[in-house]
């Protein structure tokens, strides 16, 4: 399909800003792994015939709303050259718009010479789940008019398999049996769906399962991952942030610690003194805050703040700047090649081996 579809991008673009969305989120929320949405926002790559199909038919992002980012006229020229071209679009494409079906629970009352599959049925009835078109066991959420599906299995039989792996159910004799309290996660209540959800899922997802699923399930559920990672990281930028902080206030008194990390190794037996913990400290911020950057993470603004105001970015210098300064002007970090000053050096030196 050779279509130009720059102000489908753009419009994507400016609902994501209206409604306080990072592009990665959007991406995610239409199925587009992260690499694939940096393409396809920074204009390095081209949407698909399937991709524009499924921005088209969001539930999430319906297409009244996309229109009022954009002048009717444009929105129209490619609206047509979308229709007269994807006629022949995949068939996994035009079923994943059609209506999910709430799974019904087992007919059979007993649990006595009944299927593992039928006890399965069961537990997905009992959470409200819906199986899509395309088989895709999902979760659903309704706002209003607006139904949002969140994908948990590629398939029932997928479901059922990991089910039995996880000790949820299984078969003994002629009997079939189910742990609800495992299945619920000790919880009770409205917690319970989210519990057995997020549980069954990340089973299915783990690589370590090795569980075959289809390249477009794998990017409808990417998001679950990259949220994971992306907290991980904020966690990890926060606590840089605040150890540098510190250091740098309670420089006197402040020590090497010996207390060992998760490797068994603590700082003061790697460091020759507190001045080269310090320094990594510093530059491996530097770097974490702009590798979340260059991925399109969204910093929360009082991390964002605390940044800046560590690294005098925010228009005025940090009280203990003279610390974090000269480290910064003598090594090279991500942007331009530093192009440190005799005098840059010498302060660096002076703070080193005042150390």
């Amino acid at each position: 399909m050779k279509i130009d579809c720059d102000n489908l991008i753009r419009a994507l673009k400016t609902l994501a800003m209206s409604e306080g969305l990072s592009q990665k989120e959007l991406g995610a929320s239409l199925g587009f792994s992260l690499n694939r949405t940096k393409n396809l926002f920074s204009g390095r790559s081209k949407l698909s015939g399937e991709e524009v199909l499924r921005i088209l038919t969001s539930r999430e992002h319906p297409l009244p709303k996309l229109k009022r980012y954009l002048p009717l006229c444009q929105l129209q020229q490619d609206l047509w050259a979308i229709e007269s071209e994807n006629r022949g679009a995949s068939e996994e494409s035009e079923l994943a718009v059609a209506d999910a079906q709430a799974i019904q629970g087992s007919l059979m009352t007993v649990n006595v010479n009944k299927p593992l599959a039928e006890m399965a049925r069961d537990v997905m009835h009992d959470k409200k789940w819906r199986v899509l078109p395309t088989g895709w066991i999902c979760s659903v959420t309704i706002v209003g008019d607006q139904c949002t599906y969140d994908p948990i299995a590629p398939d029932f039989v997928t479901a059922v398999s990991a089910m039995k792996k996880m000790g949820w159910i299984w078969k003994r004799g002629s009997g079939v049996f189910a742990n609800w309290n495992k299945i619920n996660g000790g919880m009770s209540g409205e917690e319970t769906a989210g519990y057995c959800e997020n549980a069954l899922r990340s089973f299915i997802l783990d690589p370590e399962n090795d569980v075959s699923m289809s390249d477009s399930f794998r990017r409808a559920v990417q998001k679950y991952w990259v949220g994971a990672s992306d907290t991980e990281e904020i966690d990890r930028l926060r606590n840089v942030v605040e150890n540098v902080r510190r250091m740098a206030e309670h420089w006197v008194d402040w020590e090497l610690s010996d207390e060992p990390n998760e490797y068994g190794v603590s700082p003061k037996q790697i460091y020759a003194n507190k001045f080269d913990y310090f320094e990594q400290e510093v530059l491996g911020m530097r770097q974490l805050h702009f590798d979340l950057l260059n991925d399109g993470t969204e910093i929360p603004s009082d991390l964002e703040t605390r940044y800046r105001e560590t690294f005098s970015e925010d228009g005025k210098p940090y009280k203990y700047s003279y610390r974090i300064d000269p480290i910064l002007k003598v090594n090279d970090g991500p942007g331009p090649l530093v192009d440190a000053s005799p005098e840059n050096w010498k302060r660096y030196h002076a703070i080193r081996d005042g150390s």
